[in-house]
C-alpha cells in the first residue's frame, strides 16, 4: 500500500499532463491530417439535410391541443426550427464522445465560399439506414485516429518500432471491430436504463409532474456516471490491445482509483474544447479564414485527445503494471 501511495505522488499532475499533450501533437503535426480533412468535408463538402423530417415533427406537435399549453414544448419546437436548415447528418462521422474532433460538427455553417450541393433526406428509414452507416464509418475513423496517436505516443518512447502498412490496417481492423463492441455494450445499458426509467416517471407523473420529472433527470445523471467509469475504454483497446470486458473493467477500476484527477482533467478537457469551440464559431465569417479556425480546432483537440492517452497510460503503469 505505502508503494502505491509513493508511486501515485510521482504521477504528472493534470496541467503536466495537458502540457504533455500539447508537446506530443507539436512534434507529430501529421496527427492533424485526419480532423482537417473530416472539418474541410463537413465545411464544403456535400450535406444531407434531415431539415423536413424535423419539420414534420414541429408541425405535429404544433398540431396537439395539449402540447400547445405546454411553454417548454413550444420553446423545444423553436428551437428545432432554428436548427433544421444547418443539420447534416455526414457529421455523423464524429462520433458522440469518442469520434474524431471537428469544428462544423455543431450545424454547417450558414455561408461558406463555395455553395455546397444539399440533398434533403425525406424518409425516416432512410435517415436511420444512414445514421448506422455513418456511426459505423466513423467509429472506423476513430480506430484510425486513435492508432495515429497510440503510434506517435509509443514511438515517442521508443515502445513501437515502424510497422508495414498491411499489419497497421489489421491492427486498426482489430480495434474498429471492438469499439463498436464497445458502442453497442453501450447503448444496451441506455435502453437498459431508461426504458423503465421512463415507465417509472409514466407512473410519478400521473401522481406528480414535478416528481415526474425528477425521475427523468436521473437517466442524465446516470449515464454520465456510466460514461465516466468506461471512459478510458477506447483507449485500452487501442493502446493496449484489450478485449472490449477487459477494457471496461481495467477503465473502472482506474477510474475509481483516481477518480479526482479524471473528474479534474475531463472538467478541464470539456471547459478549453467549449471555450476554443465558443470562440472559432463566434469569428467565423464565411470566408476561407475559416481554413485557419479549423487549423486551430484541429490541433488543440488533438492536443487535448493526446493529452488523455498520457493520462491513461500513466495510471495504468502505476495501478497495473508497477504495482504487480
Amino acid at each position: 500500500m505505502m508503494q502505491k501511495q509513493e508511486e501515485s505522488t510521482t504521477l504528472p499532475g493534470v496541467f503536466a499532463t495537458l502540457a504533455a499533450g500539447f508537446d506530443l501533437t507539436a512534434k507529430h503535426l501529421w496527427l492533424l491530417i485526419l480532423p482537417i480533412l473530416l472539418d474541410v468535408f463537413y465545411w464544403l463538402g456535400p450535406r444531407l439535410s434531415y431539415q423536413k423530417l424535423i419539420e414534420r415533427v414541429v408541425t405535429f406537435w404544433l398540431e396537439q391541443p395539449e402540447f400547445a399549453e405546454i411553454a417548454e414544448i413550444m420553446q423545444f419546437t423553436t428551437l428545432l426550427r432554428d436548427i433544421a436548415p444547418r443539420t447534416n447528418l455526414f457529421t455523423m462521422l464524429t462520433v458522440p464522445l469518442v469520434g474524431v474532433p471537428a469544428l462544423m460538427t455543431g450545424g454547417a455553417p450558414e455561408t461558406t465560399p463555395i455553395i455546397p450541393g444539399v440533398q434533403q433526406i425525406e424518409d425516416w428509414g432512410a435517415w436511420l439506414g444512414l445514421f448506422l452507416v455513418f456511426l459505423v464509418v466513423g467509429l472506423l475513423l476513430t480506430a484510425v485516429y486513435f492508432t495515429t496517436i497510440t503510434y506517435a505516443l509509443k514511438t515517442q518512447n521508443g515502445d513501437e518500432i515502424l510497422i508495414g502498412f498491411n499489419a497497421w490496417a489489421q491492427r486498426v481492423g482489430k480495434y474498429w471491430l471492438r469499439l463498436m463492441g464497445l458502442a453497442f455494450i453501450f447503448i444496451l445499458n441506455l435502453f437498459i436504463i431508461y426504458i423503465p426509467l421512463v415507465l417509472v416517471a409514466t407512473i410519478f407523473y400521473i401522481i406528480s409532474p414535478a416528481l415526474g420529472s425528477l425521475v427523468v433527470l436521473a437517466g442524465p445523471f446516470l449515464a454520465m456516471w456510466i460514461i465516466l467509469f468506461i471512459s478510458f475504454a477506447p483507449f485500452g483497446i487501442v493502446m493496449n490491445g484489450r478485449s472490449v470486458w477487459r477494457s471496461m473493467v481495467e477503465s473502472f477500476r482506474l477510474v475509481q482509483t483516481y477518480l479526482v484527477p479524471t473528474l479534474t482533467l475531463f472538467l478541464m478537457i470539456f471547459l478549453i474544447g467549449t471555450l476554443l469551440d465558443w470562440l472559432l464559431i463566434l469569428v467565423e465569417n464565411g470566408t476561407w479564414l475559416a481554413l485557419l479556425n479549423i487549423l486551430g480546432h484541429a490541433f488543440i483537440s488533438t492536443a487535448l485527445v493526446a493529452a488523455m492517452f498520457i493520462f491513461y497510460r500513466d495510471r495504468y503503469i502505476a495501478l497495473f503494471v508497477e504495482i504487480n
